[in-house]
């Protein structure tokens, strides 16, 4: 019985399953290969933006830094004509956040009226 089929059909359908699962195997290596492929491109994209927006940050700063100078900023105070003068150091009060000087503390501790 054995020797009647020309080719033993569970043969015939191992050799499909096996063929199946390495072309599938072989897809999906494919496919994950193409991915990586992209997503290293998209990585190096990303990488090109953040240096091309970190040197615009640097230059923004600098603009920064320029237009904030003391210099700068008195050039402009003359140049516009605004009238404004320099205050002495005794006319600045310095406050620390979290800290009232005597003379504030003073007027805010006002006793309420009883009723």
């Amino acid at each position: 019985m054995r020797h009647l089929e020309p080719f033993p059909l569970s043969t015939l359908g191992g050799w499909i399953v096996a063929v199946l699962f390495l072309a599938g195997v072989g897809i999906a290596f494919l496919s994950f290969k193409n991915q990586v492929a992209r997503l290293s491109l998209e990585v190096a994209r990303a990488e090109k933006d953040l240096s091309q927006w970190k040197k615009r940050n640097m230059r923004v700063q600098v603009g920064i830094a320029r237009a904030s100078s003391a210099v700068e900023l008195e050039r402009r105070i003359a140049a516009w004509r605004l009238g404004l003068v320099k205050t002495s150091e005794l006319e600045v009060v310095r406050m620390e956040e979290g800290k009232r000087s005597d003379a504030l503390a003073d007027t805010t501790k006002r006793e309420r009226p009883l009723p």
